[in-house]
């Protein structure tokens, strides 16, 4: 979105960094649902984390925006947000995200468990707190930020189950890891970008891509052995079932998609494909995740 010329309502909105907030959402209702399905689920429980996890990310989304509003102004990517366009202002945007902070963490809170809630308070601290200020200090703040990112489906299963089962860690898992090849082919893409924001990515302290490829394709692997360990829960859990065993669907969307993304990684680690390749690993990574979730949460449910 263009903020320069957006409305107010439209500039708040885009504050919230909708589909970032979006996913944090999906993957929080995937460990709820995915969780340990003998137990039946609770009205109250899932309203206030879906309705908590939106309010919470969005305001990360919002506070992060503050935080970074000078080196957003310096980007071509980001100087038309609603800070760095002057749509908002800077009190504004802060005030903004720290309601929505407390509302979301307060939601998730009262209306699940407190597990949850402290879980959902994690990931506002980790991300603002942590995350947030170690991108201009050192490229190991992506692997910093990947611990919020996959803090929501633990949050899905703690609020179900008061607890963390075995779906909860693997899906944290798979965001865990899945969130270092995505943003690497980012860093290729934008990396005269992040250079003029002082962001310290692995492609500004190594422009070849060369760190970012080894990075992401270690990532990959792993990422790849937690996806293998979610489709054997599936055949162990019932291989008469026609949802489930060797027909299950998960376990053959889950196969092609990640052929696809695996090989796209390979082609990520040659230099002379590696400007190339990048944007299609990209949008790979946008697809590939929302796949894999929600074919798991189906396949789950029925």
């Amino acid at each position: 979105m263009n903020s320069k010329a957006g409305s107010i309502p439209a500039a708040y909105w885009e504050l919230t960094k909708p589909r970032l907030s979006f996913l944090s959402v999906l993957t929080a209702l995937t460990g709820y649902f995915c969780s340990n399905p003998t137990d039946a689920a609770n009205a109250k429980a899932l309203v206030s984390l879906t309705l908590g996890t939106a309010l919470a990310a969005g305001g990360c989304g919002a506070l992060n925006m503050w935080m970074e509003r000078q080196a957003d102004s310096q980007m071509e990517r980001t100087k038309y947000r609603p800070l760095p366009s002057g749509l908002i202002q800077p009190t504004h945007a802060l005030i903004f995200g720290i309601v929505l902070c407390m509302a979301g963490v307060g939601l998730v809170w009262k209306g699940s468990n407190s597990l949850a809630g402290f879980l959902t308070l994690a990931t506002v601290v980790s991300y603002l707190l942590f995350y947030t200020p170690l991108k201009t200090k050192t490229t190991w703040c992506t692997l910093v930020g990947s611990l919020p990112g996959a803090i929501p489906p633990i949050i899905g299963t703690a609020a179900k189950l008061g607890a963390i089962d075995k779906m909860g860690w693997l899906l944290f898992g798979l965001l865990f890891f899945w969130q270092v090849p995505h943003f690497m082919s980012l860093a290729v893409m934008c990396r005269n970008d992040y250079e003029r924001g002082g962001f310290k990515i692995a492609t500004v302290s190594d422009p070849t891509g060369r760190t970012a490829a080894l990075w992401s394709i270690s990532f990959m692997v792993p990422m790849l052995f937690v996806v293998s360990a979610i489709a054997q829960t599936f055949f162990e859990a019932d291989c008469t079932s026609h949802l489930r065993g060797w027909l299950s669907p998960f376990i053959w969307v889950s196969l092609t998609a990640s052929i696809i993304f695996f090989k796209l990684s390979l082609d990520f680690m040659l230099p002379h494909r590696r400007n190339e390749v990048a944007k299609p690993f990209f949008l790979a990574s946008i697809l590939y995740l929302p796949v894999i979730l929600l074919i798991l949460t189906l396949n789950r449910l029925f």
